[in-house]
């Protein structure tokens, strides 16, 4: 008998789109579940799960995940 190959799902990068806060200019970024919703901040919060991101005009904002 002839063994199977177990097969390990990978996981994938899920992209999306926000508006920098500072310009509106659009950037995009990884969330780590589909389920997320993602919340825009042009400051950075004491807690919660949170990406630092920088648009192309050179702003820096959070994203965090709820």
């Amino acid at each position: 008998m002839m063994e199977r190959p177990t097969v390990v799902p990978m996981s994938l990068d899920l992209a999306m789109e926000v508006s920098c806060p500072h310009c509106d200019r659009p950037v995009e970024i990884t969330v780590p579940d589909r389920e997320v919703d993602p919340k825009v901040s042009p400051s950075v919060a004491a807690f919660g799960e949170h990406t630092v991101v920088h648009c192309p005009a050179g702003y820096k904002f959070w994203v965090y995940y709820c």
